[in-house]
C-alpha cells in the first residue's frame, strides 16, 4: 500500500516537464475558486487570522472608501466564483487526471467542462451542504465527511452521466478505509504551507510597521511585496493537486469496503 512519500513522488513524475502548464491552470483555477485540495482552506484560515494587520490600512483617512471599493470587488468576485467555478473544477479534475495519466493536459482543459454549469453548481453546493450538515455536530464530522467527498470532482469529470449525488455517494464509496490516508497525504504538504505563508505576513507586518503614516505608500508596498510571495502557494498548489489526482488513480483501481451513510 502506497504512503503520502510515494503519492508525492509520484506527482513530481508527473509534473516533470510540465510545471509551466500546471502553475498557469492553478493559478487560472484559484481566481476562479475551482481547487480541490481541502489544505487550500487553510490559505483562508491564515489570511483571517492576519485580520488585525489589514484593518490598520482601513483605520487611516480614506479607509472607508477603500474597503468599500474591496468589498464590491470580492461581491462581484464571489458570484463569478458561484456561477463557474464548479465547471471550471471539473475541467481542474480533468486537467490534473490527464496529468497523472500521462495523457496531453493544457490550460485549456479547465475549460473543456463549461457546458455543465449546473452540474458543477450542484456538485460544490450539495457538497457544502452535507459538510455543513455533518459539521453542526461536532468539527470531526464535518472534517471526515470533507475527505469522503473529496473524490467527487474526479468522479463527475470520468463519468459525465452521474449526477451530483450519485458521484457524491460513488466518492463515499471508493474513500471508506482511504480517508485516513488521504489525510495524511493532505497533512504531510503543512511544511511547504508555512514556508509559503510565513514571507507573506512578515512582508505585510514589516510594511504596515514602517510605512502606516503614509496610506498609499503602504497599499503600494503591501501589495508589491505580498503578491509575489504568495505566489510560492501557486506552486505547491499545482503539486498537491497532482498528488490527489494520483491517490485517486490508485484508489479507483483498488477494491474498496462496503459503503456507509451519510
Amino acid at each position: 500500500m502506497k504512503i503520502s512519500a510515494d503519492y508525492r513522488m509520484l506527482a513530481r513524475d508527473a509534473l516533470r516537464g510540465k510545471w509551466k502548464t500546471a502553475v498557469l491552470t492553478g493559478i487560472a483555477a484559484s481566481a476562479l475558486g475551482a481547487t480541490i485540495v481541502s489544505s487550500s482552506n487553510s490559505v483562508v484560515s491564515n489570511s483571517n487570522q492576519a485580520k488585525d494587520i489589514h484593518f490598520n490600512l482601513f483605520a487611516q483617512p480614506n479607509g472607508g472608501r477603500l474597503l468599500a471599493v474591496l468589498l464590491v470587488g470580492i461581491g462581484l468576485w464571489a458570484i463569478l466564483q458561484l456561477i463557474v467555478g464548479g465547471a471550471v473544477q471539473l475541467g481542474y479534475a480533468h486537467f490534473n487526471l490527464n496529468l497523472v495519466y500521462g495523457n496531453d493536459a493544457a490550460i485549456s482543459d479547465l475549460f473543456s467542462q463549461k457546458d455543465r454549469l449546473w452540474d458543477g453548481f450542484c456538485m460544490k453546493f450539495l457538497q457544502g451542504l452535507y459538510i455543513a450538515l455533518w459539521s453542526l455536530l461536532l468539527v470531526i464530522p464535518g472534517i471526515v465527511k470533507t475527505y469522503s467527498y473529496a473524490m467527487t470532482p474526479y468522479i463527475m469529470s470520468e463519468h459525465p452521466s452521474l449526477t451530483a449525488n450519485e458521484a457524491i455517494t460513488e466518492s463515499r464509496r471508493i474513500m471508506n478505509g482511504n480517508k485516513w490516508r488521504l489525510f495524511c497525504l493532505d497533512f504531510s504538504f503543512i511544511g511547504w504551507e508555512l514556508l509559503c505563508s510565513l514571507p507573506l505576513y512578515a512582508g505585510g507586518f514589516l510594511v504596515l510597521k514602517y510605512f502606516t503614516g503614509s496610506e498609499a505608500m503602504a497599499i503600494s508596498l503591501f501589495l508589491l511585496l505580498t503578491i509575489p510571495l504568495s505566489i510560492g502557494f501557486f506552486f505547491v498548489r499545482p503539486y498537491e493537486e497532482a498528488a490527489w489526482a494520483t491517490f485517486y488513480r490508485d484508489i479507483i483501481a483498488a477494491p474498496t469496503e462496503p459503503d456507509e451513510a451519510y
